[in-house]
C-alpha cells in the first residue's frame, strides 16, 4: 500500500459512524489502560519533541494515521506489509505521546476517571482488599525486544505485579512511564490509601509458626 492510500484512509472512514483512530486503538483488547489523548495535544509540536528520532522514518505516516479515522477491515486485510508497519509505528508513537499526556493536568484528570471507574483492575494481594492499581513502566524507553512490559502498582502494599492477559496485546511500560502512578497519587492525595500494615501470619493447628534462623526448621 502506498503513502497516498494510507493518507486516504481518513476519507474511507470519514463517516460520522466511524470512530477515530485513537478511539479504535483504546478499544482494542487489553487497551483499557489507555486514555484518549486530546487531539490538540497530539498536534502541538512542543509535545512531540524528540519522538521522530525514536520512531523512525514512518513518523509522518504514523502521525497522519493517529489523527485520522480507524483503519477499515479492507485496510487491515491488505496483504502488503506497509500498512502494518505504519500501524506498528503509530502504536509506538501514540504510546509515547500518551506517556507525556498523562503527566499533564488534563491527562491526570482523564486517568482519574478511569481509576474511579475501576478500569485498571485490583491488587491480587488478598490483604489489600481489592485496592485499585495503577499502570507503570520500569523504564521510560521503549523496548524493541519486549523486555519492558507494563506493570501494575498497588498504592496500598506498594508492590508491583505483572499484568498477564491471555491473548492480550503486549503493552510497553514506556507508554505509561515510571513517573505516572506516583505523580497521580501526589496530585490526588484523597485517593491515596494508607499503607497496608496487615501481614499474613502462617499457623499450624491454630498456633503461629515460629520462623527459625537460616538453616533451621520452623517450629511451633
Amino acid at each position: 500500500m502506498d503513502e497516498g492510500a494510507l493518507e486516504s484512509s481518513s476519507e474511507e472512514g470519514s463517516s460520522l459512524d466511524e470512530p477515530s483512530w485513537v478511539s479504535w486503538f483504546c478499544m482494542l483488547r487489553n487497551h483499557e489502560f489507555f486514555c484518549e489523548v486530546d487531539p490538540a495535544f497530539v498536534q502541538d509540536r512542543f509535545n512531540l519533541y524528540g519522538l521522530k528520532e525514536v520512531v523512525g522514518p514512518l513518523y509522518g505516516e504514523a502521525m497522519t494515521m493517529i489523527l485520522g479515522y480507524a483503519p477499515t477491515e479492507k485496510q487491515l486485510a491488505d496483504p502488503s506489509q506497509r500498512i502494518h508497519k505504519v500501524l506498528e509505528t503509530a502504536r509506538v508513537l501514540y504510546g509515547l505521546i500518551h506517556a507525556r499526556y498523562i503527566l499533564t493536568a488534563q491527562g491526570l484528570s482523564d486517568m482519574k476517571a478511569k481509576y474511579k471507574a475501576l478500569e485498571f483492575g485490583a491488587c491480587p494481594r488478598t490483604l489489600c482488599e481489592k485496592q485499585t492499581v495503577l499502570p507503570v513502566g520500569l523504564s521510560d524507553s521503549v523496548s524493541l525486544s519486549g523486555e519492558n512490559p507494563m506493570k501494575l502498582y498497588c498504592p496500598c502494599c506498594r508492590e508491583l505485579y505483572d499484568h498477564n492477559v491471555p491473548g492480550g496485546n503486549y503493552i510497553d511500560g514506556a507508554f505509561f512511564g515510571s513517573t505516572f502512578p506516583h505523580l497521580f497519587l501526589q496530585s490526588y492525595s484523597e485517593l491515596r490509601p494508607s499503607p497496608c500494615s496487615r501481614q499474613y501470619v502462617p499457623r499450624v493447628f491454630g498456633f503461629k509458626v515460629h520462623q527459625g534462623g537460616a538453616g533451621s526448621s520452623s517450629s511451633l
